[in-house]
């Protein structure tokens, strides 16, 4: 590597002076990134329930979570964030109800059965077991820990994976400097995410730590596993015939999974067959389906936005930083 590129690589990031969208219309309008988890989550709920809305790629590798005009929306500078008028709703959680409340009809699949039902209470077990799993360490120290022996799928091979952890403190530092040019009192939320960050990082690096977390995804999934093979008569989903949110943060948990190469790991050669099947058959939604090609076309028009001087020292750095900060945030 000669020293241009050597200093272009190792130099801290700069935040970008974002400006803030405009849009013309009135349909919703989803802030969110591809790789993101909880953008998916968001993303796969809108496509099941057949709900327009105006897609917005938020840089996260350059900052734009940052930016004053995000932090106008989400003052915790998360993905993703849906906007219906001048109402914003910021979090997975409070999005999808929203729209859940919302959207209804013919149309629009429920993804909830009514709160009065066991069917209810059921998907409330699966989503608070789903929802303690730290996504974030998990995929943050699949890059770390190579005794694992993982399979990723492309683009995360190779060096890439290397890129994602070589910019893990230069995600950091965007944070950081964030909070050093904002008022005391707007402080406490980025400051509350950026004591989670540092955590989590001391977290992954414990080999003995990110054991834990592998473990808890392996009862969560022995669990499911255990649930699938009572049930009786079998059925397609969870709950029933009918997907519930319970089988899209399933669903999502395995495809990240998947994406990160645990399979073998968990499931594979006969170990979680009824697990295994299910993800068969989550892949086959056309949900599914539409999640997945916009996100190469997404990284592609990021790239031929990065500055000439950036590429020569970023290469697989570019790719590796727009997914870290994806795959790890929040």
């Amino acid at each position: 590597m000669s020293e241009q590129e050597k200093e272009i690589a190792n130099s801290s990031p700069v935040l970008q002076d974002f400006k803030a969208p405009v849009f013309t219309d009135n349909k919703l309008v989803l802030y969110f990134h591809p790789y993101n988890f909880y953008s998916q989550k968001v993303l796969l709920v809108l496509y099941e329930k057949n709900i327009d809305f105006t897609p917005y790629v938020v840089d996260l590798c350059n900052g734009e979570q940052y930016s004053s005009w995000f932090l106008n929306l989400n003052p915790k500078g998360d993905v993703p964030v849906l906007q219906d008028g001048a109402f914003v709703i910021p979090n997975s959680h409070h999005i999808i109800n929203y729209v859940e409340s919302k959207f209804r009809g013919e149309m629009h699949p429920k993804l909830k059965p009514p709160q009065d039902s066991k069917d209810f209470d059921d998907v409330m077990v699966y989503e608070q077991a789903l929802g303690r799993l730290p996504i974030g360490a998990l995929s943050l120290g699949s890059f770390v820990h190579d005794d694992l022996k993982l399979v990723p799928k492309a683009p995360f091979i190779g060096p890439v994976r290397q890129s994602c952890l070589k910019n893990n403190d230069k995600v950091l530092d965007l944070l950081r400097r964030s909070l050093e040019d904002l008022e005391p009192h707007n402080k406490s939320a980025l400051q509350h995410k950026l004591d989670i960050q540092l955590r989590r990082k001391d977290l992954v690096s414990s080999r003995d730590d990110f054991q834990r977390v592998l473990d808890a995804v392996r009862h969560v999934l022995l669990y499911v596993e255990q649930e699938l093979s009572r049930k009786s008569p079998r059925t397609d989903w969870l709950i029933g015939d009918q997907l519930t949110l319970a089988d899209v943060s399933l669903g999502l948990l395995l495809h990240r999974l998947y994406q990160l190469g645990f399979e073998n790991y968990y499931w594979s050669y006969g170990k979680l067959p009824q697990v295994e099947n299910y993800f068969l058959r989550f892949k086959q939604r056309q949900s599914y389906h539409k999640l997945q090609p916009s996100n190469f076309e997404i990284l592609k028009e990021m790239w031929s936005k990065t500055p000439g001087n950036y590429k020569i020292g970023a290469g697989a750095g570019f790719l590796g930083m727009a997914m870290f900060a994806a795959f790890a945030h929040k």
